[in-house]
């Protein structure tokens, strides 16, 4: 089912006991939800500033691919379209660690140069960097904005170069 599910690209399937009766408002360990995650490499081209108890730290990471894909010169921020942001997935050593990454490759200016651009909101306290950190998010769905839906940080990707990322 949840195969069937995926290819007519739906978000999941719910199962439940045969035996389990429904009870509106009332969530139950016999009821089942399994999403359909699917996987997507991206290129890190700045971060937000956390906020609440992530405050002093990175709130979120802006993610691009290439675009066109298989543009490999991605020096000086040419060629990187901007599909979203990711603030979730993270551990703390995985937020020391880019906080190191992301100061050793400050610039001044978005590398998100193809497309629209980022949102002004997305854009809004935002810093860039030089696009050369690979990394993994899982997702639900494509937006109809050509955005990532619920992503989640899966991890970097130091066996790929930004110029191999490509949309799934």
């Amino acid at each position: 089912m949840l195969a069937a599910s995926r290819e007519r690209g739906l978000e999941g399937v719910v199962a439940k006991r045969i035996t389990s009766a429904y009870r509106p408002g009332a969530r139950s360990r016999d009821w089942v939800k399994t999403k359909n995650v699917r996987m997507q490499e991206v290129i890190v081209g700045g971060w937000t500033d956390g906020q609440g108890r992530r405050a002093g730290t990175i709130g979120a990471l802006l993610l691009g691919i290439p675009d066109p894909p298989g543009n490999a010169e991605l020096k000086h921020g040419g060629g990187l379209r901007y599909v979203g942001q990711v603030g979730t997935g993270f551990t703390a050593s995985v937020l020391r660690d880019l906080e190191r990454r992301l100061a050793d490759a400050r610039q001044d200016r978005s590398p998100f140069t193809a497309g629209d651009g980022v949102p002004r909101s997305h854009a809004r306290g935002a810093h860039w960097i030089t696009p050369t950190i690979v990394g993994e998010v899982a997702f639900a769905e494509w937006t109809h904005d050509h955005l990532l839906r619920q992503p989640s940080w899966r991890g970097y990707r130091p066996d790929k170069n930004p110029g191999e990322v490509q949309r799934e």
